[in-house]
Formats: C-alpha cells, structure tokens, sequence
C-alpha cells in the first residue's frame, strides 16, 4: 500500500478516486472585458487612444487591444479609425465598445470644442489722419494651441466714438483728433489697441483754371485747392511749390502768378507733399485792337486800327480783318501783316462800316473782327482761302452810329478762347465769297505801314 501511494504522489500510475474513476479539470475561459481609459476627454478633432484588458477563468488577464473588436455607439461624435483609437468628430458625449467573442466592455469619451485662450490685436497701437479709416484685424489663439481669425466674428467697441468709430468688421473711421481705445471681445476674453487720430491730411488738389489760353506778354492768376482726408478743401496757392515745364513759354511765380514769354505750350505744375497736379498754358500770337478812330467822310465813314505786335512771337504776324453789319453779314475782309519790329500798325478800312455794300442798306451798327495768325503758316496774310492756322485769339470792336456823321466805338475784352473749326471755316468761306465780288465791293485793303 505504502509504494501505490507513492506511485499515487508521482503521477507513475493511475489514482483514481474511491470508486476507482479517473480524475476531471475545468477549461480556461474569458470572463470580462476592461478598456482603459474608462471615462475621458478630448477636444474636437482630437484622439483618444482605449486600451482593452481581458480576464480569463483562472485568473489571468492579456491585452487585447490589437484582437478586440471595437466600435462606436455615437460614430458622428467619435468614430474608431484603427484598434482603440477614437477619433472626436463632434461635441457630445460617445460610447466606445471593445467585443471579444460575447464578451463586451465600455467607455465614455466626451468630445468638447476647443475654448479661447486670448485675443491677438493688430495693429496694436496706430495713428491715423482724421477723416481716414483703419482695418483691424484680430486672431484667436484655442487651448488646442490652434489659431483662428476672428475678425468678423467677434464683438468691436470704443472708447469714444467722437473720435473713432468702429464697425462690426473691424473697420476705424477717425472721426476727430484724439485718443481712441478699441476693444475686441468673444465670450469673456478681450484685447485692446490705441488709436490716435491726427489731423487731416492733403489726398488731392485741383488747379484753377487748369487749362488755358493766353496772349503773349500776359499774365494769369492760378490757384490751386486741396482736398483733405477729412473732405474739407483749402485754398493752397500760396503754399504749394510751382513749377514750369517749360519756362522760357511761361513762368510760373511762387504765388502762382503765371506769365507767357513765347508761342508754344508749357505744362504748369503744383506740389505739395506726395500730392501733386498739373494743367497746361497754351501762349496765343498777339494782335491788340488798340482804338477805332473818329469817324470822317460823313455818313461814310473810314475806320482806321492801331494793331500791336509785342515783338514776343519770334516773328511776323497776320492781321485778318473782318467786318459786319448789323445783320451779322460780312461786308469786307483783309488779312494784313505786323511785324514784330515796329510793333505797331495802322490799318486802313477803307468802306462804309455801316452800310450793306451789296444792297445799299443803311445799317446803324457794325462789327469788326481782328484775328491775328502765325504769318509763317501763312506768308499771304490771306483771310479768305487759308483759315489762320493754329490756335487763333478773336477781339471784337463795335461801332454805333449815333448821328449823321458821328459814331462812338465800344471794345469787347478778348476772352483769349481758342475760335472753333466751323466758326474759321464760315469765316474763309464767307471772305472768299467776298473776294470773288471784287474790291469795288467790299474788300478792305491794309493801310500805312508800321
């Protein structure tokens, strides 16, 4: 007995029980499921890493992270994107599962939107001129160290609005000259800036009059007004810097006093800071209808011209003379010349400056027009088949008949405009027409010399 039992200890023979039956064992099996961790939570966009244990029958446990089978009760909060991980797609609060046969174990994720940490202002500190704006910008940082521009989302206010306004876009209107705090606000979180307001500055100038026509030897008043930032205008002729482009045609003073020396264009210049303008000085030939003389011969009378050359055109000019009657017919033309030498000549209208040649008509008013021309361009002086050439000055002299054999004269200012093409072109035509009559019908000839 004592050697079976021993045979019994070593496992050499068969022991059975009492009834002589062979011995039974129970097999290992998996009991539950524990993911790790069991309650959590992330930010949105986010992961959280779960972990899976299992416990088995005889007490042992393994990890079955990388085996289990995991899946989401709430995928649009947080979907499972590889063994254990979750990845937070919503706000909210999901369930992750780890399945390992029938087996099964949770965990609660809870998924938030990252929050605001601080606000980042710019610019931080500016001036501006009153009357212009200012863009603010401003950038969240989140405490998923995450970045974000808030500009139109979050809450603008200032300190004073009689200085600087500020939209809901961020957007600074300086109103007045001053110091102006704006703040920016989301939720509980909140920045500053300074900003001050200048005074206003110059963003334009116009000159008046910025183009024109002037007779030689004269001169012309400009002006130049500036407009601010802040709309207002100011006259600023004595403080802005004139310039010339070409001086030796005319000249410009510090005072903006414009004087023409020669034929030609010249391009005249204001300056002020960045801000500048221009216009141009077209410089016209000269001939001055001076005086009409009195009248003689009765009740037909002559008329005699004191035409001025001011030696200034650099050469000879045409005189062309044209004369109406009352009725705005032209009763005689001639063109004659005045050199720049002498300076002065006397022309002779030799017919009847109040009578119709062709009908006979006694008229009480007529009209004698001087239109002087560079004489290179046209060496006959002819009024009647070349028009003046160039840009060419019209003066007008009246003569009133008062009473038989007495007539006074009336001198019109030279508005110094260019005529237009179809005023030259009636004026040849006509001439020409006259021309064709013969000198027996009103055809004036130039009188005594300079």
């Amino acid at each position: 007995m004592a050697a079976a039992g021993l045979l019994c200890t070593l496992g050499l023979g068969g022991c059975g029980a009492a009834g002589g039956g062979p011995a039974s064992s129970s097999p290992v099996t998996l009991k539950s499921l524990a993911v790790s961790p069991t309650t959590s939570a992330v930010l949105l966009g986010s992961a959280q890493q779960f972990t899976v244990t299992g416990h088995y029958s005889d007490g042992s446990a393994r990890d079955l992270t990388q085996s289990a089978e995991w899946s989401s009760v709430q995928p649009a909060i947080a979907a499972i994107s590889a063994p254990g991980t979750a990845v937070a797609k919503r706000a909210g609060m999901a369930t992750i599962t780890a399945k390992s046969g029938s087996v099964s174990g949770t965990a609660t994720l809870s998924v938030s939107a990252p929050s605001l940490v601080s606000l980042s202002l710019s610019p931080s500190g500016s001036s501006v001129p009153k009357g212009e704006t200012l863009q603010f910008t401003v950038t969240g940082t989140f405490n998923d160290q995450n970045t974000q521009s808030m500009t139109g989302t979050t809450v603008w206010t200032t300190s004073s609005g009689a200085v600087a306004s500020i939209n809901s876009a961020g957007l600074a209107t300086a109103r007045n000259v001053g110091t102006a705090t704006i703040t920016v606000t989301s939720g509980t979180v909140s920045e500053t800036a300074t900003l001050t307001v200048t005074p206003p500055t110059l963003t334009a100038m116009v000159i008046t009059p910025v183009n024109s026509s002037l007779g030689l030897g004269s001169k012309e008043q400009l002006l130049a007004t500036g407009t601010f930032s802040d709309g207002s205008s100011q006259d600023l002729t004595p403080s802005v810097t004139w310039t010339s482009g070409t001086p030796a045609v005319a000249s410009i003073s510090a005072s903006g006093l414009a004087t023409t020396w020669s034929i030609g264009r010249a391009t005249i210049s204001a300056s002020s800071g960045a801000v500048s303008e221009s216009g141009s000085i077209v410089v016209l030939p000269v001939a001055a209808v001076d005086y009409f003389s009195n009248a003689h011969n009765g009740n037909a009378p002559d008329a005699n011209l004191n035409l001025v050359n001011t030696g200034l055109t650099g050469g000879d000019l045409c005189a062309m003379v044209y004369v109406f009657d009352s009725s705005q017919e032209m009763n005689e033309c001639c063109g004659c010349s005045v050199s720049q030498d002498a300076g002065m000549k006397t022309l002779s209208i030799n017919n009847d400056l109040t009578s119709n040649t062709l009908t006979g008509v006694k008229l009480t008013t007529g009209v004698i027009r001087v239109i002087p021309a560079d004489m290179a361009s046209n060496p006959a002086c002819n009024a009647g088949t070349v028009t003046p050439s160039g840009l060419v000055l019209p003066w007008a002299t009246h003569i009133q008949y008062l009473a038989p054999g007495t007539f006074s004269t009336t001198e019109v200012d030279s508005e110094l405009q260019p005529l237009g093409k179809d005023e030259l072109s009636a004026l040849e035509s006509d001439c020409a027409f006259i021309q064709k009559l013969g000198s027996g019908h009103g055809v004036c000839t130039c009188g005594s010399g300079d």
